[in-house]
């Protein structure tokens, strides 16, 4: 079934334009990529294929590296947990930027990863980089393409869920997608006390003046926990449990992010 089901997608994909290997289902938002990627760069967040290729290796001359090693592990959480599951997946790589997460566990795996986002620049790259028959590397609005219901066996929404601005929206969309016993898993992204809120988009907008792009603020998105209510949500990482806050005293660092699944 779920080759089946693959088939289908394929044909439905190549049927669509393609730029540079990246399938392009939606109209394409030149505003929002160039500010995006305007950030990316004042940031020092842009990268050269060779620097994708080994992510989330960083040089110790890269000025995010600590926040690489973080997110490496992270990535070996999700990559030990995906080795429980039987038979090949369908997985939808939601807001994947470059595609590092999921072209390095092509590497292992034999899943079939389809990586989304709306910066054309990034998904070129991610294919250039991840050449495999494995991953699809497209452009789409998620609200606005039409992807095969019942079909996604995980999403992932790997530092991404922060430009998502309504979650139950989101999660609704995605339900329809997943399959009976589909996943949602939210990596390396903030989620904020209530109370904190007001104090954390103060913080954002402060961010994105300070390096002359506040107009960046409106795309970044604010989320409490309490959002998941009402969804069959679990915790597999919790960098507040005793545990982790002990692990954190003896420095040995890890995501300040929770690792969050909720099944359909």
């Amino acid at each position: 079934m779920v080759d089946k089901k693959y088939k289908m997608a394929e044909f439905r994909l190549n049927s669509k334009q393609k730029q540079e290997g990246v399938y392009v289902l939606s109209e394409i938002n030149d505003e929002f990529e160039s500010l995006y990627l305007k950030v990316r760069k004042k940031e020092k967040r842009i990268y050269s294929d060779t620097e994708v290729d080994s992510l989330p290796l960083i040089p110790d001359s890269n000025p995010h590296k600590n926040e690489w090693r973080l997110r490496e592990k992270s990535f070996l959480r999700f990559k030990d947990y995906l080795k429980s599951k039987n038979g090949i997946l369908n997985i939808l790589d939601l807001g994947c930027g470059n595609g590092w997460f999921s072209g390095n566990l092509t590497k292992d795996f034999n899943h079939k990863f389809f990586c989304v986002d709306i910066n054309l620049t990034e998904l070129k790259q991610g294919k250039r980089v991840c050449e495999s028959e494995k991953i699809k590397f497209i452009y789409a609005d998620i609200f606005n393409t039409d992807f095969p219901s019942d079909f996604f066996n995980l999403v992932i929404l790997n530092a991404s869920v922060q430009y998502f601005p309504d979650l139950k929206k989101l999660f609704e969309l995605l339900f329809e997608l997943l399959t009976r016993n589909g996943e949602i898993h939210i990596i390396d992204s903030p989620f904020y006390p209530v109370g904190e809120i007001q104090y954390a988009k103060k913080r954002s907008m402060d961010y994105y003046s300070s390096i002359s792009f506040p107009e960046m603020a409106q795309h970044y998105h604010h989320h409490s926990i309490k959002k998941l209510l009402g969804f069959n949500s679990k915790i597999f990482y919790n960098p507040s449990s005793i545990k982790n806050k002990i692990r954190f005293l003896f420095l040995k660092e890890d995501s300040p992010f929770p690792w969050i699944v909720i099944k359909k």
